[in-house]
């Protein structure tokens, strides 16, 4: 029984880890909980890239590369769990189930995804600059990106380059345009929403949401690994510059006057809502709850950075994003708290601020790109304690649910 269940655990470890995203202290008590349901007691120690699990004088140690996980499989692993904690599954199905959901292809094929791409562009391109030019841009250069992720899919090694491939060739296509005279204001605002799938704003949270709550490997590592994914994203912009023969100073951040109105904001969520369930393969009956959070969170967002400023107005607004996520994902029938979590928080956007400013210090602003670096550590703190004040504040059933936690 106990090789068995150090067996199950293993494998969910390896799961875990692949998705990491419930941060290192919820997976490990995820794992335990697994444990205990088969009558073990296990010793867990879990990094971003690797879980060591240990029930009796048995260890296993397994390593992964961290990503963002199928949301299929994410709501999938929610009824699992719960079949497991309350004592509906043997631990042969257990193993069966577990296999069979981590078996599970993404819910649409790759012509949907690259749509998708696309939509999550425009989406957040609305969001930076409310703007037709801003609109025809970023749908031509999230389709190249699209193309360029699901090519990953079937050139696993070109997963490497891709973020490189993209960040030079959008910087070359807005450089070029804005020496041609095409487009009002500068070439950065343009080149963001293209590439903000690359952008690990996710990871860069969970790193000071880690380091704020006394993980500090786990923190540590994953702030240098995503700092290091912006700084690969800020080298396309200087090949595009050699490439065309331009100067830095070309490479601007200035923003063009919005012309699409109030509305735009509101449609550009929704848009980009659709832009991640096909991307990151959420099932369409998890749409509504997750459009529910975005439009949420948007609209609180808007109310509390207006009454209190930038800083105070994200705390508030990722602790009620937080707070909602937790409540809604406790019922049986709702999404897992990570599905709705996920598309809500990217209206925070920290990781968009820096790689503004690695673009714009290239560009030969040193100011202005210390002011966007500072924005973005800003955030993270603010969307850090928003998130550990909603979870501390919550009776502790919001957290212990199985099942339901978060990121």
């Amino acid at each position: 029984m106990g090789d068995d269940a150090l067996a199950l655990v293993a494998r969910l470890a390896h799961v875990m880890v692949s998705g990491s995203f419930e941060g290192t202290v919820l997976a490990e008590r995820r794992l335990k909980a697994v444990a205990a349901a088969y009558g073990q007691q296990a010793e867990v120690a879990v990094l971003p890239e690797s879980a060591t699990v240990t029930i009796g004088d048995r260890t296993r140690v397994v390593t992964a590369i961290p990503g963002i996980p199928p949301l299929n499989q994410v709501s999938a692993m929610k009824g699992w769990v719960g079949g497991v904690t309350e004592g509906r599954l043997s631990l042969a199905q257990a193993e069966r189930e577990l296999y069979a959901i981590a078996s599970m292809p993404l819910p649409y094929g790759w012509p949907w995804r690259i749509l998708g791409v696309v939509l999550f562009s425009v989406g957040f391109g609305l969001s930076v600059q409310a703007t037709w030019q801003q609109v025809i841009f970023t749908t031509l250069t999230g389709l190249f990106v699209g193309v360029l992720v699901v090519g990953t899919d079937f050139y696993p090694r070109l997963r490497w380059l891709a973020p490189l491939i993209a960040s030079a060739l959008v910087a070359m296509a807005a450089l070029y345009a804005s020496e041609q005279g095409w487009i009002s204001g500068g070439p950065i605002a343009l080149m963001l929403p293209a590439l903000f799938v690359f952008i690990p704003g996710d990871s860069i949270t969970m790193a000071m949401l880690e380091l704020s709550s006394g993980r500090m490997t786990a923190g540590a590592a994953r702030m240098v690994q995503s700092l290091a994914a912006l700084g690969v994203l800020a080298f396309g912009p200087v090949i595009a510059l050699a490439a065309l023969g331009a100067q830095a100073g070309s490479l601007s951040d200035v923003a063009a006057p919005a012309t699409l109105g109030v509305l735009a904001g509101w449609l550009g969520w929704v848009i980009f809502t659709a832009g991640v369930m096909l991307v990151f393969g959420m099932s369409l009956r998890d749409f509504p709850w997750a459009l529910a959070m975005v439009l949420g969170t948007y609209g609180v967002q808007l109310l509390t950075v207006r009454a209190t400023g930038d800083l105070v107005g994200t705390w508030l607004a990722a602790a009620i994003l937080t707070a909602a996520c937790l409540i809604v994902g406790r019922r049986r029938h709702s999404p897992p708290v990570y599905v709705l979590f996920l598309a809500a928080f990217f209206v925070l956007t920290p990781g968009s601020h820096g790689l503004r400013g690695l673009d714009t210090w290239i560009g030969g602003h040193p100011i202005q790109a210390i002011g966007d670096f500072g924005d973005m550590f800003g955030l993270l703190a603010a969307i850090a304690l928003g998130i550990l004040t909603a979870a501390t504040l919550l009776p502790a059933g919001a957290l212990t649910q199985p099942g339901h936690r978060l990121t």
